[in-house]
């Protein structure tokens, strides 16, 4: 009678495990599919040439992984509850992830949780609220933007000999709602407070920035001007150039028309984050979780390197800024 009781029990305990082996399998395979993964992109103005490197990245990783890529087009200065829109419009046309550059980092938990409960969701560029992911369903890969704002601040320090006594400061800060930018603000802010120079202006306007920095510019003149993101930087050339105001140029940028300006001598230097390869991890994150869904998403930080006239054709700075999809 015990020997069947304990035959019994061996049974019931191997059927457990092979139901419990059944059950993990269907799991971890639950991303195996014979349609090809769909991952959509929703970024700010995805039309501009500042997401260049970001999208050879995307279009490298999405051919070397066999993923069918769409990056929704969008204008500039989306909002929040547009580019919900739109991610709620490619999870309807079947998108397996999406990758989203948030256009604000504040109030967006229920967002990214209701975006992550449906598709793999990858933050790029900027970090937000969220709720606490144990499962690790979404994460962000983006710079140090601590260490940008520093290395921003660094490279004036340099240019002045580190002694900027008398020297004005005008900050052209982007979008204050991003993490990123805030951040940005605090490294730059830190590293420069003891060089002696004042802060004559900051302006976060994110639309008509090249005559918002007209403007203050015309009500406290600054000699050394500092952009912390590729839009700001642009706005500062544009507004060099079409007043013929002479001052020092410095900033964050991935565009080929700040190349062009960094080229020409009018940004003296400029801080280049590796977006290649932050686009490049985005569908490899994303594919990683979709071919095993017991894999938590980690969120990761992108490299950073100071171009400046004199370094701008050294080989590894044209292959950072000039990648190409193979």
């Amino acid at each position: 009678m015990k020997s069947n009781r304990n035959l019994f029990i061996l049974v019931v305990a191997v059927l457990l495990s092979i139901v419990l082996v059944a059950s993990t399998s269907a799991l971890i395979m639950s991303g195996v599919r014979e349609d090809p993964v769909r991952i959509s992109v929703v970024v700010d103005d995805s039309g501009s040439t500042r997401w260049a490197s970001f999208l050879a990245g995307l279009e490298q990783a999405a051919k070397d992984n066999g993923v069918k890529l769409n990056v929704v087009p969008t204008g500039r200065n989306f909002t929040l509850k547009q580019q919900q829109m739109a991610i709620n419009d490619e999870i309807a046309d079947g998108a397996d992830g999406v990758v989203l550059q948030i256009a604000s980092s504040r109030g967006t938990e229920e967002m990214i949780s209701e975006v992550s409960n449906k598709v793999v969701l990858m933050l790029v560029d900027t970090t937000a609220d969220m709720d606490v992911d144990v499962e690790g369903k979404s994460a962000c890969i983006d710079a140090d933007n601590l260490a940008v704002g520093r290395a921003l601040a660094n490279e004036v320090r340099i240019a002045f000999g580190n002694d900027l006594s008398g020297h004005k400061l005008g900050i052209v800060a982007g979008n204050q709602k991003q993490n990123s930018l805030i951040e940005r603000m605090e490294g730059f802010n830190e590293n420069i407070a003891s060089s002696g120079a004042v802060v004559a202006w900051t302006d976060n306007s994110i639309v008509d920035v090249s005559e918002r920095i007209e403007i203050c510019q015309s009500q406290e003149k600054a000699d050394i001007l500092v952009a912390l993101d590729n839009t700001g930087l642009e706005a500062v050339c544009d507004y060099a150039l079409r007043t013929g105001d002479k001052f020092y140029i410095f900033g964050e940028g991935t565009s080929i028309k700040n190349v062009s300006y960094l080229d020409d001598g009018i940004i003296n230097s400029m801080v280049v984050p590796n977006e290649y390869y932050m686009g490049y991890q985005s569908i490899v994150a994303i594919m990683r979780r979709l071919d095993n869904k017991l894999t938590p998403m980690e969120d990761q930080k992108i490299s950073y390197r100071v171009v400046n006239r004199e370094n701008l054709f050294d080989e590894s700075n044209q292959r950072a800024l000039f990648p190409v999809v193979e």
